[in-house]
């Protein structure tokens, strides 16, 4: 599987466990669990700046949950994490704590992390190492729902994470820049395109990342724009929108679908890599 495709499958079947639907509430969704994503945490030690994917509390207590693809153990780093601050979760608009948060892990495979929970979220949920929690609602409600069939779920809106590559940013994009040449679009602001492609976490990503991101894929956009489709796409200062060089000719349609794939697949990541590229602002 790439790496665009891991990263957000990890992502979509983890942040599914926060939320409802018709058929099926998550288990942290189960225990009022709010969350927020890639926000800024001291230790209360020393005040070390600490960022962990996603940070979790409810009247029951909170969490710590890292979230990766890589293989190696997460072990040292999320130890790290026990040190974090409570007293930062309210200004995140997240419930008071006190003590030390649990800490889980989120992966696609098993890997030996150490005397640390995880949760497997590839296809089924597969709880281990439960016994390490705290929290005694939450190490229950988990357990609960060891062996749910995620594959089943109705899909979860996240297209774009923080932490994504360049090349994974602009596999991210592809569906929305296709947006831009529906019938009646009048086109799309950067933050727009950003909060879309983000999903369920606009609302969750700290100001800093979601800055970060902003400026990510304006830099991929302006690529597209100057590098694959040129003419066919603009930006006015305001939205990014398709031209009247653009109809909906099947040559044409064919001709932007290639383009996209082109620009979508190709292994520059920055527009430093251009020597004759010109950035419009």
């Amino acid at each position: 599987m790439p790496e665009n495709e891991a990263s957000i499958d990890l992502w979509r079947n983890t942040i599914q466990l926060f939320h409802k639907s018709s058929r099926f509430t998550g288990p942290f969704k189960a225990l009022n669990f709010k969350y927020v994503v890639e926000s800024p945490m001291l230790t209360r030690a020393n005040g070390v700046d600490k960022r962990p994917d996603v940070i979790a509390s409810s009247e029951s207590g909170w969490f710590v949950l890292d979230l990766t693809t890589q293989l190696n153990s997460k072990g040292p780093k999320m130890e790290e994490y026990r040190a974090v601050d409570p007293s930062y979760l309210g200004q995140y608009d997240l419930h008071a704590q006190t003590s030390e948060p649990d800490l889980i892990i989120s992966r696609l495979q098993p890997v030996n992390d150490g005397d640390y929970c995880q949760i497997i979220v590839k296809d089924t949920l597969q709880v281990l190492k439960s016994q390490f929690l705290n929290n005694i609602a939450l190490k229950s409600k988990l357990e609960e729902c060891n062996g749910l069939a995620i594959n089943k779920l109705p899909d979860i809106s996240i297209d774009l994470v923080p932490e994504l590559k360049s090349q994974d940013i602009r596999l991210g994009l592809t569906n929305i820049v296709l947006q831009l040449f529906a019938p009646g679009c009048k086109g799309k602001t950067l933050m727009e395109i950003v909060d879309e492609g983000l999903g369920v976490l606009h609302d969750k990503v700290s100001v800093l990342e979601k800055h970060r991101l902003r400026d990510k894929v304006k830099d991929q956009l302006s690529l597209l724009i100057e590098e694959y489709l040129s003419g066919y796409i603009v930006f006015d200062g305001q939205v990014y929108k398709a031209t009247e060089k653009f109809s909906d000719h099947p040559r044409i349609k064919e001709f932007i679908g290639i383009k996209l794939k082109e620009w979508s697949s190709q292994g520059q990541t920055t527009l430093s890599e251009y020597p004759h590229f010109h950035h419009h602002e």
